[in-house]
This record gives C-alpha cells, structure tokens and sequence, in this order.
C-alpha cells in the first residue's frame, strides 16, 4: 500500500506543477450571494466561454483578445449581464438580478427529478424531491425504490427493518453524510436509515466510490449525502399524512419561520405508529414489529455579510415490538414462553456549521462544523440480548483557497472523531474508546475545458491502530460538451461495530464465536464512468455506464457457512472483492413522459473458512424499469416502477436435517411498485401500492415451529416478507 499512496501523491504533485496560462477568473452570484451554477459566461462576439461551476466560479483565457473587451454572462431566470475587462484584470466578480416576469409570457421547465452533475470532477446522482416524492418515502431506507445505484434488503424476517447495500456490499462501507457531516455510523448502522423522515429531505447526493477525503476516512464504497430542507426556502407549512392497509400511520410537519433580515429556522416534527399485528405469510410471526416513533428535529440559521451560522438539536425515540403472533411483552418478557424482539433506540444530537466569507477575495473560505451525540440501543431477540450506548463528537474545520487563479484551488484543514461504545451481549461486556485526530489536504485542477482533476491525501492517528493515511485520486475528461469520462481511486478505512451492524447474530439461535481480536477494515476502491447525453428523434437521452472493484485489505468476515449453528467472526485470511457494473438509460418520451430502464451486475466474494465464495444474500443481477407520466394541465402524476432480483446465494445448511436446509440458491423475483397522485392548489393526494404482485419470500424463517430449538434462524432473508402493501396520504403545503 506505500507504493500505491507513494504513486497518488506523485501524480498530485505533477498536476500541482502545471503552467498556468494568461486568464480572467471570477465568480457569479445573485442578490444573495448565493452562487449559481451553469451560468454561461463568454467574450463578446467569439465563440470562447465557459460555464461557473458548484461555487459559482469560472475561468477563461484572455489570450488573442484586444481589451478592452466585454464578458457576457447570462442564465434561465436572470438578466444577462455584460461586463468591461481590461488586459491587467485579473478576477471579476458578478451578481446576476432575476429577470423581470413578463404577464404575456409564460415559459415553463419540467425539472429531472434524478441528474447527474455534468459539472463535477466526482460523478454524483442526485435524486431531488420529485423522485422522493415517487414512492410512500416514508424513510431514507425506502427512499431508493426508482434507484438502481442502491440496493433495498431486509435486515431479518422479524423486525421489518431494512438495510441499503451498495457496489454489492452491505451499507456500512457507504458514509452517510448529513450535509457532509458523518451521520449514520456507529450504532445507527442498524436501523439509523430508518429514523431520517422522507420528508424531511431536500435531495439525496449518490456517490460512488472512495468519495472527497475532506468529508471522512470512512468512505469505502461511496457517500450518500443528505440534504434537509433549509429555513431559507422552506415553505411556512408542510404536512404530510400517510397511512397503510397494514397499520402505518404518519404524520409529518414542518414549520418555517424568520426573525428579522438574518435568523431563520425550521422545525420538524415526525410521529409514527405500527399497530396492527400482521402475519401475510403464516408464518407464525409479525411480518413488522409494532410500535411508536417520535422525532424532532429544530434548526437555525443566520445569514450576516461576512459570516453564515448554522446549528440544530434532533432528538428521537423509536420502539418496537415483535416476534410470534403469540408474543405477549408482559407475560413472556422475564420467562418467554413465546418468541419475541423488543427494539428502541433514543438519540439526541446537536450539530453546528459556521462559513467565514471574505468578499474581497471571494474564491477564500473557511468552514466550521462538528456535532456531538448520544445513543442508546437496547433490544432482544428470544434468549438473546444486546445493549449498545454511543458517545461521539466530530469536528472538522476547512480552509478553502485558490493558486493564483480558479484553475488551480484547494481544500485543507484538520478533523476529529471521537466515539466511546459501551456494549453489552448476553452476559459479556465490551468497552472501546476510539479517538482519531486528522488531517487533510485536496487539490483541484479545472480549466473550465476538457479535463478536472481532484487529487487528495488524509491522515488520521486512530487510538489503536495507529497512523492510517488514505490518499484518493479522480479525474475526469470532456469527450464532447455533454459527453464525461470519470476515473477514480481510492483508499479507506473503518473499525466495525460486530452486534450493531449484524441484525444475523441476533435474529437466530447461532452460538457466536468471535474467534480472535478483530482489526479494522481496509479496502481500496476503483473505478470508471462514462455519461452521455444526446438527441435522438427530438426526445432528450441520457446514458450512463460504470464499473467500480473494490478490493479489502482486511475485513471482518461474517461467516455463516462454516456451521448452521454458529456465527463464526474473524479477520480475513484470503481474498474479498467486489465488481459492480451499472448502465442506466433515460429518455424523455416527451414533455409530460419520462422513462428510466437500469441494469446491475454485483459479483462479490470473499474467503469464508478457507475458501472463496460468493457473498451470501447478494443479488448477482438486477433491473430497474421506471415510467412516470404528468398530466398537461399537471394536475396528475402517474408512476410505475418495476424491480427485479435475479437469485442469491445463501448460506449453506447441508448439516442440518433435511427439513431445515436450504437450496444453494433463492429464487428471482418482481417487485412492482404503483402511485397516483392528484395535485390541487395547496393540496397533494396520492394513493399507491407497494409489491403489487403481492410477492413474499417462502419459508423465510427456518424452523418457525419452534424458534427456541437450534435450527432457528430468521436472518436468510433475499425477498420481501410483507406482501402486498396498500397506502394512501395527503400533502398540505402553505407557502
């Protein structure tokens, strides 16, 4: 690995080395001093221009020009603005006013739902409120329905809990970031993406691979970056009322309100319950606990001239009841004669951000942020028990700056992650303290032309394993204006959190056996892109096709092959890789039609006892096909998606008698997924359907008979276990 950051580190500095040519660079902003992005910006009467890139900023050469001269800058929704430069000028700054409305006039623009940043160095999906809005949403654990780049499972057959996966490999080596904070970690690995509100989200930034070395060590496989709504664009009143067939009910608000010219905030309040006991495949259990949660969350912010302040408190209780239909909590809890799990957690965290303008010199920053937060996890499974309780704090300060000119920027500064587990598993204690100061440094090359380049290096002092340096490289290459070519390269690490993150220990009769003192993960990830987007017959076509290995240096292997009655856990000895490949495609049929059609292929292995196999409860192949339609008076919006699963492998049960094993393989299957939607002047009604082929895993616990005898195991889990889900809801918005 020394050779592979030596060789990263090389190629930043040759790229740090390159010539700069004679440019005017300068930034472009609205009234607000908010950057706006994609602005085209060009010399009067040529063809020579450029567009501002995520902060507004842009370059362009000034050679073969006589000054003095004009620079033109114009955007959809602003007045163009024209503007003087003379040859010794250097930088430019612009602020663009919104053009006037026009009473005669009306021009409309159906806004992707789902893009992909033709601007950015890093390929980054976003998915906007639009396609959230697609399904029920009720959390960000369903919020990746009519996505292909994410993966939805099942934790286990008794809960109803689900987990993302993603390049084929369990979400935990995905950082989940809120507004490029670590968010999701820790003991919240577990059921932590069920307790974001689908609501509450803005957007949803995807991206694949080792990701910016400012935001974290953690990022193995990709980030996945939430983005809540901000007191600044809020409307003043949000409700959004769910419910279900089955039970659910929510009920969703939030509240805008500004104080003055500068303060602002937002608060959110989401509550929910389960009541109904539902058993779709009689099997003897809940199809989905039942339960309560409640979670708020309150921000702030305050907008000065030179400064921009931001913090918040969210606070959340979630509890969970399940198990057998026969199950009473009371009765069974102290000596259970029936099956059951019990599951809450209790969070509250507080969180800050604070940017540091300099007007003067606009392409300088410097950023503040860091939180703090306390969990506590407490659950059961039948006989088993665990308690987890997690004390973190996380700082990280950036200093943002340019090399004599835009073309050249870069991103340095110092981070801390603090984290103190406490746990308990049956009768055995653990306690770890884990404190890691960090340093970073990233560089950005861009000449607003043909090739970007981002080349960055991190090294954290972990407490107990010592330095860990992780260099990460991406580079991108304009084929054409609309056409990208992405390569990245990368390195990361993460220590793992074995009971919170493995619902497989818990949801069984398994002994675990933690064979020896569990190292921390390293992988080192790769991977290319390419986006096109093109006409074709006047409909507007975008292409995407990608391919990412990702190869572990260590990993803590989860081994339920060795014996069917026991989770063996220990440190790889051999090899672990992944190879994902993804091609999406979408066409606008025509303005009121939008199609999406996806394929992805995960072929992920790992040394399990000795010997290579693929990784269990993975689909190798799967298909997305999504159609949405909207009405020409926008009135109504009609969606269809339709998932599909080719097999997964699962894990092997030859030793156990003949009734309790499983085949080498599950089945494929479909999913398909519907929902109307009736807008009227404040109002959104939407119906839906969930599976609506009603389809459900067969004999998705082993042993349900008798869930206190060794064979029992609820974690095999490759299908849905609810069926068929029926919802309806309203959205009430007052601007």
């Amino acid at each position: 690995m020394k050779n592979y950051s030596t060789l990263l580190f090389c190629t930043f500095l040759l790229i740090a080395t390159k010539s700069i040519a004679q440019q005017i660079h300068g930034t472009v902003k609205d009234k607000n001093n908010t950057p706006v992005i994609g602005a085209n910006i060009y010399w009067q009467n040529t063809t020579i221009g450029t567009t501002s890139d995520n902060n507004g900023d842009f370059v362009l050469e000034k050679s073969n020009l006589n000054f003095p001269t004009k620079l033109v800058i114009s955007y959809v929704g602003y007045q163009n603005d024209t503007v003087t430069v003379n040859s010794k000028d250097e930088s430019v700054s612009i602020t663009l006013n919104q053009s006037k409305q026009l009473k005669e006039i009306q021009i409309e623009e159906r806004k992707a739902t789902t893009t992909i940043n033709s601007i950015s160095t890093i390929k980054v999906e976003s998915l906007g409120e639009g396609e959230l809005k697609k399904a029920a949403c009720c959390n960000l654990s369903e919020s990746f329905e009519t996505n292909a780049s994410v993966d939805v499972v099942f934790a286990d057959a008794v809960s109803g809990a689900k987990k993302i996966q993603m390049l084929g490999l369990d979400g935990v080596y995905s950082q989940i970031l809120s507004e490029n904070m670590p968010s999701i970690r820790g003991l919240l690995a577990a059921y932590g993406t069920s307790f974001v509100p689908g609501t509450w989200m803005e957007s949803i930034q995807i991206t694949k691979g080792s990701g910016s070395v400012v935001n974290g060590y953690e990022s193995m496989t990709g980030q996945i970056n939430l983005e809540y709504h901000k007191p600044e664009n809020a409307d003043r009143l949000y409700i959004n009322a769910y419910g279900n067939l089955n039970g659910r009910t929510e009920l969703n608000t939030h509240i805008a309100q500004r104080f003055g010219q500068k303060w602002r905030t937002l608060l959110f309040l989401h509550g929910s319950n389960t009541g109904l006991k539902n058993d779709n495949n009689n099997d003897g259990f809940l199809d989905m606990a039942v339960g309560n949660q409640v979670n708020v969350f309150n921000r702030w912010e305050r907008e000065g001239d030179k400064t921009h302040t931001q913090f918040g408190i969210k606070a959340l209780i979630d509890d969970k009841i399940g198990g057998q239909t026969s199950f009473d909590y009371d009765k069974d809890y102290k000596k259970p004669t029936h099956y059951g799990i019990g599951i809450k957690n209790q969070v509250v965290e507080g969180y800050f951000k604070n940017g540091f303008l300099f007007p003067e010199t606009p392409f300088r920053s410097i950023g503040l942020m860091g939180n703090a937060k306390k969990h506590k996890y407490d659950s059961f499974f039948g006989l088993k028990s665990y308690y987890g309780e997690q004390t973190s704090g996380y700082f990280n300060g950036i200093y943002q700056d340019i090399i004599e000119t835009t073309y050249h920027k870069y991103k340095t500064g110092i981070s801390y992650q603090y984290d103190l587990f406490e746990e308990t598993y049956n009768d055995s204690s653990f306690t770890r303290m884990e404190s890691v100061p960090g340093a970073f440094f990233e560089y950005t090359y861009c000449d607003s032309g043909k090739i970007a380049i981002i080349a960055g290096i991190r090294a954290d002092y972990h407490n107990l394993y010592g330095l860990q340096v992780n260099p990460r490289i991406h580079f991108k290459y304009n084929l054409k204006p609309l056409t990208s070519l992405r390569i990245s390269a990368g390195k990361g690490f993460r220590t793992a959190n074995v009971f919170a993150e493995n619902a497989s220990l818990l949801a069984n009769s398994r002994t675990v056996l933690i064979k020896e003192t569990l190292k921390p993960e390293e992988s080192v990830n790769g991977g290319i892109s390419l986006t096109h987007k093109f006409y074709l017959f006047d409909k507007d076509i975008s292409f995407s096709a990608d391919y990412f290995r990702t190869e572990f240096i260590n990993q803590v292997i989860i081994d339920l092959d060795q014996n069917p009655q026991q989770v063996s856990v220990y440190n790889l000895s051999g090899n672990s890789f992944s190879n994902s490949f993804q091609v999406d495609l979408g066409v606008e049929i025509n303005k009121y039609i939008d199609t999406k059609i996806a394929y992805k292929l995960n072929d992920t292995w790992a040394t399990y006892s000795g010997v290579l196999r693929r990784k269990p409860l993975t689909p190798i192949h799967r298909a997305l096909f999504n159609i949405a339609f909207e009405s020409k008076n926008k009135k109504w919006k009609y969606d269809a998606t339709v998932n599909w699963n080719s097999k997964s492998r699962l894990p092997i049960t030859t030793s156990n008698p003949i009734k309790y094993q499983k085949t080498e393989y599950s089945n494929a299957y479909f999913v398909v997924n519907l929902q109307v939607t009736k807008i009227f002047k404040n109002i959104e009604v939407y119906l839906g359907a969930e599976n609506i082929l009603d389809y459900k895993q067969p004999n998705a616990i082993l042993a349900a008979e008798d869930p206190f005898d060794k064979y029992f195991d609820a974690a095999m889990v490759w299908g849905p276990v609810m069926g068929k889900v029926i919802y309806g809801g309203l959205r009430y918005t007052l601007k």
